[in-house]
């Protein structure tokens, strides 16, 4: 696989990129607990992987055959890859860095944290950044990412380096560009134009797809909404920030609206693929937008723990799914996180299952229609959960087992397209440790310039 920015030119023949060795041609995957967590459960259950597609799902005994390669995973629960819904792969280097000053307050933390790391990030950062994201992600099963990015000295051509990343590491994303006004009115215009270029230009792919990524209300003028509404394509949907803490609330209504997202649609901007991420502080036509349009609406639970900035209404939000914020690659400790933190206001294994198998489901085929999904003719993206069940399990106690079982995530293998990626916590598509000693150069830079 050749790309620009393999660890550019000269850095090529020490990543040493591996020929991978899987037959994607035709295998059986089996000896496990195959369910999609909706209506098909098999627990002794095969998957039979042709070309990059499933080709048949059933049991395994029924399935084998000595002509036919066998992928045995030994009792583990088998699903369909997971997905990550509201991502900052630019955050993956920022572990441990402290705060340019106090971070008591949302404003504050993106004042002294997340504000000036963004501005300190440069191409080889943006690069790394993903690509170790993506690692990450891989490694806990993860196998799509809808990824807002922000690196405000590096804006056009971000979005390219980050899908050069991605397609390292194989895996399926939609990336956008955080549109703000914090870095003034030209900053803008390139971060419209990026956004709008790089979704004009991966319409076609099946792996990389583009949306219009906005910071918040609070940091969008109307001047700027109304650039984006006149230039924004049609059908190009948007992935926001909407709600996460209460200063956005305050500032819509400061300028005439009951809300972000009904300041949002009144410039057009609300579709049934718009992503909105957070969704805790809301006015009340806000909640009926939720109800009337039906977006796509992200919670983000171990961030808003950590930002103090509350937990969103589940009573009033029929739909939802969930993302890291940046936290972490690891969607099933987020999803433990999610029911533990929700219990004191009644969550339900039941609302947890359409969380995170129903309606990710669909946000999933919103924008790649071939996945989310194990029937026939679906891309072959699975996720092997490093998880041996040894009580009874069904489809009733399934996400049980997921939140108590599985715990933090860890995949025993990770598939997608029919190329296992990832197998028992190591990469098979590159050198993992040269790109850690890489990545390790670039993150000095990057803090070198954060603190500079």
């Amino acid at each position: 696989m050749h790309c620009k920015y393999v660890i550019y030119e000269e850095k090529v023949e020490k990543i040493k990129l591996k020929q991978n060795n899987n037959d994607k041609k035709k295998y059986l995957l089996g000896g496990g607990i195959v369910t999609d967590g909706v209506s098909i459960f098999f627990e002794n259950g095969a998957v039979l992987i042709e070309d990059g597609k499933i080709a048949r799902i059933g049991k395994t005994e029924k399935m084998m055959d000595p002509g036919l390669k066998f992928v045995d995973v030994g009792g583990r629960i088998v699903l369909q890859g997971l997905l990550n819904a509201h991502h900052h792969l630019y955050s993956s280097m920022a572990v441990g860095v402290t705060p340019l000053g106090q971070t008591d307050k949302f404003k504050q933390i993106l004042e002294n944290l997340w504000w000036p790391w963004d501005k300190a990030l440069d191409e080889d950062a943006v690069y790394f950044s993903a690509l170790l994201g993506a690692i990450d992600s891989l490694k806990h099963g993860v196998t799509t990412i809808f990824d807002h990015h922000a690196s405000m000295n590096f804006v056009r051509g971000s979005l390219s380096v980050i899908a050069d990343a991605i397609n390292i590491a194989g895996m399926k994303a939609l990336l956008c560009f955080e549109t703000s006004d914090r870095m003034g009115e030209r900053a803008v215009e390139e971060q419209i134009a990026e956004n709008i270029e790089f979704y004009e230009s991966n319409r076609d792919s099946d792996r990389i797809a583009g949306a219009f990524g906005l910071h918040a209300n609070l940091t969008l003028s109307q001047n700027t909404l109304k650039k984006v509404e006149k230039l924004k394509p049609h059908g190009m949907p948007i992935h926001v920030h909407c709600g996460e803490d209460i200063s956005d609330l305050t500032y819509c209504v400061s300028q005439g609206y009951e809300g972000p997202i009904q300041r949002l649609h009144s410039f057009g901007l609300v579709t049934q693929k718009s992503i909105l991420a957070h969704c805790i502080h809301l006015g009340d036509a806000d909640y009926e937008l939720l109800r009337k349009i039906r977006p796509i609406v992200v919670s983000n639970p171990e961030s808003n723990a950590n930002n103090l900035v509350g937990s969103m209404d589940r009573s009033r939000i029929d739909s939802y799914i969930l993302g890291t914020d940046g936290m972490t690659g690891d969607m099933i400790a987020t999803s433990r996180a999610h029911y533990i933190l929700g219990k004191k206001s009644g969550i339900e294994f039941g609302e947890f299952r359409r969380a995170f198998f129903d309606d990710r489901y669909r946000a999933q085929r919103a924008f790649f229609p071939k996945t989310g999904s194990l029937k026939p003719g679906s891309a072959a993206d699975i996720a092997v959960l490093d998880y041996i069940p040894v009580a009874p399990i069904d489809i009733d106690n399934l996400m049980g087992h997921i939140v108590f079982g599985a715990k933090n995530g860890r995949a025993y293998l990770t598939i997608i397209d029919g190329e296992i990626l990832c197998r028992q916590g190591q990469i098979t598509f590159a050198d993992e440790s040269e790109i850690v000693y890489r990545a390790k150069n670039a993150a000095k830079r990057q803090i070198g310039r954060f603190y500079g």
